[in-house]
């Protein structure tokens, strides 16, 4: 408590004043991303890659404890947590995302990242019994979606300077209903996966 209220005083503090750029309203703002959505193919491309890669993301993430407490692992909640710290090499892909985004552009680096994380799936699919085969896959995963978010956001706020909050607000919004989607669609399959063991093997 006492460390957010330090935290906010020096927000105020520090940060420089900023001053809007629209004079229209918070109802016509909220109606105009509507409008900025329709007009601009770029960023309902950049939207869509971004929600699938984070529903990618999220569908891995969702079920990984539930992988290390079965067989042959029987690991607890904290050997998921470890991977978070071995995923964060996807932090540090971001610096080069941004570079390599500004020489060959965005969308370029964008289809370098959708083919990481559709590899990284590979990765899973040949060594979820192995805990070296499941780090090397965390690592792609996280460089791909990491990297590709970066790319996405420096794509979407050169459209329109003048409207970069509404802009990357639809992005984001977007982002996290496909995330939100895809730990839905681990934790239906999950349950799916379960229920046929179950019928196959009811003495379990």
């Amino acid at each position: 408590m006492i460390a957010t209220v330090a935290l906010a005083a020096i927000v105020v503090a520090r940060l420089p004043k900023s001053r809007p750029t629209s004079t229209l309203s918070y109802g016509k703002l909220l109606g105009s991303m509507w409008h900025l959505t329709l007009e601009s193919p770029a960023l309902r491309e950049a939207t869509l890659t971004g929600s699938s890669l984070f529903a990618a993301f999220s569908i891995f993430w969702s079920v990984l404890t539930l992988l290390l407490a079965g067989e042959p692992f029987h690991l607890g909640p904290q050997a998921a947590g470890l991977f978070g710290i071995v995923g964060a090499a996807g932090a540090l892909a971001a610096t080069l995302a941004g570079k390599s985004a500004d020489r060959r552009g965005p969308r370029a680096v964008i289809s370098l990242c959708i083919g990481l994380t559709a590899l990284s799936f590979v990765i899973f699919a040949f060594s979820a019994r192995s805990i070296v085969g499941l780090i090397v896959g965390v690592i792609v995963l996280d460089v791909g979606v990491q990297a590709a978010q970066i790319s996405n956001q420096s794509r979407i706020y050169a459209l329109r300077p003048e409207a970069r909050s509404r802009v990357n607000t639809v992005y984001m919004v977007a982002y996290f209903i496909g995330g939100a989607l895809g730990s839905a669609l681990a934790g239906f399959s999950h349950w799916r996966s379960r229920k046929r063991r179950a019928a196959a093997n009811p003495r379990a």
